[in-house]
């Protein structure tokens, strides 16, 4: 029920991003043939139109500077335009950007999407493995809580245990870096990445395996789904080059013997 509750209030926070930037006129002009790539200065002071990361900004207040929106003209906010999402639990915050919506979806689906209009500008659909169910938590299998983005690349993690990076202008696809191997040690990418100095952060939802041994299949002898919760090795975070997608380290959040 939280979760139903959650993904209702953020499908709400869409619609009321989509009401409250429509009061007046404001200068936002959508993506056309230039595109300005973000940088770490930019993540850490945006400017106050663009919303680059879950949250807003590095300490996570969520608050936003805009001040066109006060007490004095909230009940003129009406409806300008609306769109569908992909079906499924709707947790995701979208990322704002020179007037551009970059917003996830479920199932791995990532829209670009101008802020004005509502016009879809790229959709990306990820081509994922059939048997995911089998491996995975499955009321966490299609959550997409938010992406990330630097220099022109939107980045994400997906339900089969990859990170990879999409062209932010076109949404073609830039790079991707297994992190595990789902049937070996699935873990669910329930959050997205944050930016640090040029490297794509993850980490992931993980618990210590309902039956020992990674090799066991998906289903036992009478065809009954196993849940096979990732152990240790699917527990960890993991840094990626966020230009090329070279896995730069991982730390365990369990320890192996012999690690701190």
């Amino acid at each position: 029920m939280m979760d139903t509750q959650n993904g209702l209030f953020r499908a709400a926070l869409l619609l009321m991003a989509v009401l409250v930037v429509t009061v007046g006129r404001i200068d936002v002009h959508a993506q056309t043939t230039q595109f300005v790539p973000v940088t770490d200065a930019m993540l850490q002071d945006p400017e106050p139109e663009n919303w680059l990361m879950w949250r807003r900004t590095l300490d996570s207040w969520g608050y936003s500077p805009l001040d066109e929106i006060d007490r004095s003209n909230v009940d003129e906010i009406r409806m300008v335009w609306s769109r569908a999402l992909a079906p499924g639990l709707q947790q995701g915050t979208p990322l704002v950007y020179d007037g551009v919506m970059y917003m996830p979806n479920p199932r791995d689906v990532i829209q670009a999407i101008d802020a004005v209009t509502g016009d879809l500008i790229w959709e990306y659909r990820r081509d994922r493995p059939d048997d995911l169910g089998d491996y995975m938590i499955t009321g966490l299998l299609d959550t997409n809580r938010n992406l990330a983005i630097y220099d022109g690349l939107i980045i994400d993690t997906s339900g089969d245990d990859y990170a990879f990076a999409l062209d932010a202008m076109t949404g073609e696809l830039v790079w991707e870096t297994e992190i595990l191997d789902y049937r070996v040690n699935p873990a669910n990418q329930t959050s997205g990445p944050i930016i640090a100095n040029g490297k794509v952060v993850s980490g992931r939802s993980c618990s210590p395996p309902r039956r020992r041994g990674s090799s066991s299949p998906a289903r036992d002898n009478q065809g009954n789904r196993r849940i096979m919760a990732g152990g240790p090795d699917a527990c960890v975070i993991v840094a990626h080059d966020a230009m090329t997608g070279e896995e730069l380290w991982r730390r365990r959040l369990i320890p192996a013997p012999g690690e701190p």
